[in-house]
């Protein structure tokens, strides 16, 4: 009797494998990978840091792999040709979103970020990357100007707590979202400032909503058990709705088409200069381009402030790293003389160690989920249409092949060794702001940004590891990788 249900049982595990593979096969393409298990698929074998385990399976599988995430088949790509492939080359066919749950709730489901690729998202990327160009632009807007006196702003209260052990989150997080309210709303805010301080707020929830994923996307009937969480997470997007609706009915109020002030400025006059018939025909509502204003304050908040966070700690665990940067700076500005993100090339080192701590952090390690527009095939794989794609960006900045000892933190990898310039091939080996259709419209203003708050927190800034503490360079794995919390101490260089 034993023997006869142990026999239908493995004849059933047989089957079932069978009848999976098959499904998947179907479903999706005719990459490899691991098998699953009913359900849940592979979600139990990722761990807590999916994007390590999605690498190692590479050495398996791959650059091309299929796993199942629930119900939802799923293809992941890996490696720098392969997704330079997908992305560029084969740029339309990789460019969608999928239709997941949570993404209608997004911006009221008129999101640019999180919307499908198609002729309405065409026009209103033209249209967010023009109106982020002219108010990144020095002679139209002066951002520059506010990341700079927002720089200085920041050193100052680093160094209101001088030697003693802080966490520079809170200070770094305010300072950086200070720029986008400048970017889109045309001025900076004191710390205690309410809309200020509501802005921060609404988009701490968001990403730490976010950053703990949405079952119901994967697993469509997980909503009947997530419904509590759910109405938070909608609350928190309608709490931001609210928010930005206020500022564009502060500006409609004080517009004038002749003086852009800001990001907002810009998105109302392209709402009004754009043909009715034009939108109309792809079906793009004044509505819709208004809600860049959302996107651009989300992409920009924690990315940077991530970055920044990386590069100090970066700086307290390579102290001789953090001098050889000062001097730098020391030589080409002093102490008083503020940099110039024009000079960047003649800051090799300094541009090295900030390439290095993109590349070593790689804080968005799997970009947004894409999709396939249409059948497709990619390294000779089948791959159909509406399949959930997985683009590992940490595979590319952490390839052993171009970046030998990946975990080590070295920016020297970045230069040329006779002349000590920056070696521009290496640079493009890596993909910090994504690449094709979908890459990061907010590419320059990001890099001063991150090259401004940084040369300034270290020209009149040394950071040091706190006192009896031993800091941990490690990740918190959500929608981008934050480093564990650590202190340091702050003094003044004289």
């Amino acid at each position: 009797m034993a023997a006869t249900i142990l026999l239908l049982f493995t004849a059933f595990i047989s089957l079932y494998f069978i009848r999976l593979k098959r499904s998947r096969r179907n479903l999706s393409s005719t990459a490899p990978g691991p098998y699953s298990w009913p359900v849940l698929g592979n979600l139990p074998s990722l761990g807590r840091k999916p994007h390590l385990t999605l690498t190692k399976m590479r050495e398996t599988y791959g650059d091309v792999y299929q796993i199942m995430l629930g119900s939802c088949p799923t293809v992941v790509l890996n490696g720098l040709h392969t997704i330079r492939q997908a992305l560029v080359k084969q740029a339309e066919d990789f460019a969608g979103r999928p239709n997941f749950y949570s993404f209608k709730y997004i911006a009221n489901g008129k999101s640019m970020g999180f919307g499908d690729y198609g002729a309405r998202w065409k026009l209103h990327r033209k249209i967010a990357e023009n109106a982020l160009a002219l108010c990144a632009n020095k002679r139209t807007n002066p951002i520059e100007h506010f990341i700079i006196s927002e720089g200085h702003v920041l050193t100052k209260h680093l160094l209101e707590m001088e030697n003693e052990p802080i966490n520079p989150h809170n200070e770094i997080y305010l300072s950086v979202g200070n720029i986008i309210c400048a970017l889109c709303f045309g001025k900076l805010y004191k710390r205690d400032d309410s809309d200020f301080l509501q802005l921060v707020k609404n988009n701490d929830e968001f990403m730490a909503f976010a950053g703990a994923g949405n079952p119901v996307d994967i697993m469509p009937w997980m909503r009947h058990f997530t419904r509590r969480s759910f109405k938070r997470f909608i609350a928190i997007l309608e709490t931001m709705d609210e928010f930005c609706l206020k500022k564009q009915k502060e500006h409609l109020q004080t517009y004038d088409p002749s003086n852009v002030r800001d990001v907002t400025d810009a998105l109302i006059k392209a709402a009004r200069e754009t043909p009715e018939e034009k939108k109309n025909a792809v079906g793009l509502t004044d509505s819709h381009i208004l809600t860049t204003v959302q996107e651009m304050i989300g992409a920009g908040f924690d990315t940077i402030s991530s970055t920044l966070q990386w590069s100090i700690l970066y700086m307290i665990t390579n102290p001789e790293i953090q001098e050889k940067v000062h001097q730098e700076l020391k030589s080409k500005y002093g102490f008083d003389k503020d940099p110039e993100f024009a000079d960047l090339q003649d800051l090799p080192f300094t541009e090295a160690v900030l390439l290095e701590t993109m590349r070593h952090s790689c804080i968005f390690p799997m970009a947004l989920p894409h999709s396939t527009t249409k059948d497709t095939e990619i390294n000779d794989f089948c791959v159909k249409e509406k399949t959930l794609v997985f683009v590992n960006l940490w595979s590319v900045s952490h390839d052993p092949d171009n970046f030998p000892k990946p975990n080590i933190f070295d920016p020297y990898r970045f230069l040329e060794k006779e002349s000590m310039t920056v070696n521009r091939a290496k640079a493009e080996q890596f993909l910090p702001f994504g690449t094709g259709r979908r890459k990061c419209p907010g590419k320059l203003l990001a890099w001063k940004e991150i090259f401004y708050f940084f040369t300034i927190m270290i020209q009149k800034c040394k950071f040091s590891k706190a006192p009896g503490e031993i800091p941990v360079v490690d990740c918190k794995y959500g929608l981008t990788l934050k480093p564990l919390d650590f202190n340091v101490t702050v003094s003044k260089r004289t």
